[in-house]
């Protein structure tokens, strides 16, 4: 069986239609995964929907036209990540991670046990590389709408904006495991906000700010996780529990 690939596109198409792939897409249809004229792929639409198209010139640019709706857009993922800042390579580990698993939205944090925290131009570039990991993961599990990587936001502003019940704060000083957490939700539709630290962890002060702004302060269990896994970890219990509902 052949691999579809899949391509994000910036507006929904209509079934007829031809469209020009970007650049970096059609490059990457033509030169990385060798595919051409007749081949077969798939289009994400801004709304999530997935939409089959067969390849009708190789371009420059790429021209596929589109066939058929392939499936109904997927209900809004519930969930978003906020997470404290880790070497890069590990970032790139969550979001890649997170965005497969179903996070709507991932924001960065800077904390108190952040390290160095890159200025102003140096992050926007690394923000604009997290959003192309979280478009290459959304592409490789066909999820879409697919919520923008924001940051960097001061903890404190993140954890107050969190409505009362929609938050958990991941931390090995938590009150209970963060599944037992979720099973015990009283509101099991309402979104949820995953909180996870810097390598370094929380600050006490960070904590027991989370507790008093209405976050649920939650373990992963009895082992001290690295961020990128703890964040997968997390991500995947919380987006299991609204899907379970």
């Amino acid at each position: 069986m052949r691999h579809t690939f899949r391509y994000l596109l910036e507006r929904t198409p209509a079934a007829g239609e031809q469209i020009p792939l970007s650049d970096d897409d059609g490059r990457h249809l033509t030169r990385v995964v060798r595919r051409g004229a007749g081949d077969t792929l798939e289009l994400i639409d801004p709304d999530g929907g997935r939409w089959e198209a067969v390849v009708v010139g190789a371009g420059p640019p790429v021209t596929v036209r589109v066939t058929a709706t392939a499936a109904a857009p997927p209900p809004p993922s519930p969930v978003r990540l906020v997470l404290g800042l880790a070497e890069w390579g590990r970032l790139d580990t969550a979001v890649e991670k997170a965005v497969e698993l179903g996070a709507g939205e991932i924001t960065l944090v800077t904390s108190e046990r952040a390290g160095r925290v890159p200025d102003a131009a140096a992050w926007e570039r690394r923000r604009e590389r997290l959003e192309r990991v979280a478009a290459a993961a959304a592409r490789q599990s066909g999820r879409a709408p697919l919520g923008r990587v924001r940051g960097l936001v001061p903890f404190e502003d993140v954890i107050t904006a969190i409505p009362a019940g929609e938050g958990y704060l991941i931390d090995p000083r938590g009150d209970a495991p963060l599944l037992s957490a979720l099973r015990a939700d009283d509101a099991p539709d309402a979104p949820i906000a995953v909180v996870v630290g810097p390598q370094a962890g929380f600050s006490e002060r960070e904590v027991d700010l989370a507790r008093r702004a209405g976050l649920a302060v939650c373990t992963l269990g009895p082992a001290i996780l690295r961020t990128e896994t703890a964040a997968v970890a997390a991500v995947a219990l919380a987006a299991a529990a609204r899907e379970a509902t």
